[in-house]
């Protein structure tokens, strides 16, 4: 049986018993494999028409639209109109953050490797016209917190890649979007591609789905599109079919030519955004790290990169040594369990030599907490509070309640703002893992730097967030 056979089999068999298993409205899946690409589909785009999920059903992609973005800044850098060493202000003069000082260092490089070591989730609304990332820039980033010199940690940038969607713009006199079509969907032959809701209107457009309550079912979310459209480069708005993010895949894959021959990047180029340029912390897990724009698994041979958002849920994972890329789409449910089942037995079955996912570690819970008082406090950003705190038996607990712009966009989705947390147990030294309800592993924490009083600096959990008390 060829392997192309082999995926149509499997997703045929699987599609329906996955989604049914983790309570998924609607899924698209399409892979390349041998230089075929195999789709399958099923479920709903939405619970309350039932309309059915089609291979050409576009569903929001969030945050891989940075993969988009990433892309278009190395073209501008083979054409020789970027460097990636050069500061932003480069090409955008007026560019700051609310650090001047430490703006002035940031470079082109550092947003595509989330280093530039200011407050990455900025999702207030600007316009909604050609001009939001212009505003997004100039009326939102330059007032974001500085929380660390440019190049000192990884810390998830949704910001950092507004600006690099604003130098595009720049460079190439033209809109993100306009960019977006000219240079990459065009030349790919994609067509099913949205950017707001008015075009998402011309397609079989997937909704996401969330609930209410804990014992509610799910149901379509009040409007489309969460996020307002202030940062489409970072993925507030775009939505996709499965096919279509393959096909920006079968580029990277083939070194940066498109099916017909057309070369969209460079072979350097391709091959250099899969290269590692910086570590992630212990707390994305070890040893991950990113490259310019991809996140490098800490699996050796996996590059990919993931989206989320109340209700929706995306993933693309590419396999270069074995010619492979899979795209999954979903709108509400347990996603991530469903692309955990789905996705990597269907890569070994194919040949892919990966390593299974690392288990989380499970500390003792009777076992104390060394030196608590480095930790107890409050870390906030804009959008988040967490609070540490310790109990009469000396464990650690930790709360993340959302605020600011995280608040609205629950109520814009209609689902209820609702705090979350378990308790923190030390795994070594300022590494934690968090807990849920019955006490097992859900995730890990890690604490970084110090202050002049040997507390924490940071809480980390894929972003940096800075103690304020």
């Amino acid at each position: 049986m060829n392997r192309d056979d082999i995926v149509r089999e499997r997703l045929d068999a699987q599609l329906p018993r996955l989604t049914a298993t983790h309570g998924v409205p609607g899924v698209s899946v399409s892979v390349l494999v041998d230089g075929q690409v195999v789709d399958g589909t099923t479920g709903v785009v939405n619970l309350r028409t039932g309309v059915e999920v089609t291979p050409d059903s576009p569903f929001m992609i969030q945050s891989i639209t940075k993969m988009w973005t990433a892309t278009l800044v190395m073209q501008l850098v083979d054409e020789g109109a970027c460097e990636l060493d050069a500061p932003v202000r480069t090409y955008l003069p007026d560019f700051r953050t609310a650090d001047a000082d430490a703006s002035a260092a940031i470079t082109v490089r550092h947003l595509l490797t989330h280093t530039g070591g200011f407050e990455g989730d900025i999702w207030a609304p600007t316009t909604t016209g050609d001009d939001a990332l212009q505003r997004f820039v100039d009326d939102l980033v330059s007032r974001a917190p500085q929380h660390v010199p440019p190049g000192t940690m990884w810390s998830y940038c949704s910001a950092g890649c507004g600006v690099l969607g604003r130098l595009v713009e720049v460079q190439r006199q033209m809109s993100y979007e306009q960019a977006v079509r000219r240079y990459l969907t065009e030349p790919l032959g994609i067509e099913e591609i949205a950017f707001c809701a008015n075009q998402a209107l011309a397609f079989r457009t997937a909704i996401g789905h969330a609930r209410t309550g804990p014992d509610e079912a799910l149901h379509p979310l009040n409007v489309w599109a969460v996020m307002p459209p202030s940062n489409p480069a970072a993925g507030n708005q775009l939505a996709m079919s499965a096919r279509a993010l393959v096909s920006l895949a079968r580029m990277h894959l083939a070194d940066g030519l498109a099916p017909d021959g057309t070369r969209l990047l460079s072979a350097q180029s391709a091959r250099a955004m899969r290269v590692r340029q910086v570590d992630h912390p212990a707390a994305i897990g070890t040893p991950a790290g990113h490259g310019l724009g991809w996140f490098l698994s800490a699996r050796p041979g996996v590059v990919e990169h993931g989206g989320d958002m109340i209700g929706v849920a995306s993933m693309l994972r590419l396999v270069p040594d074995e010619g492979l890329a899979i795209a999954v789409l979903t709108n509400g449910g347990a996603a991530g369990p469903l692309m955990r089942d789905l996705v990597d037995p269907l890569l070994r079955e194919l040949g892919a030599d990966i390593a299974p996912p690392s288990t989380l570690p499970t500390p003792d819970p009777a076992a104390p907490t060394s030196n608590p008082d480095r930790y107890v406090g409050r870390y906030e950003t804009g959008t988040a509070r967490n609070d540490v705190t310790i109990d009469a038996d000396g464990r650690l607990w930790l709360t993340m309640t959302d605020r600011g712009e995280a608040v609205t966009l629950a109520t814009r989705a209609g689902v209820p703002d609702e705090s979350d947390g378990g308790e923190l147990r030390q795994v070594d030294g300022d590494l934690f893992v968090l807990t849920d309800d019955t006490g097992a592993s859900r995730s890990l924490v890690e604490f970084l730097e110090t202050d002049t009083s040997d507390r924490a600096r940071f809480l980390h959990t894929g972003r940096a967030v800075p103690r304020v008390d």
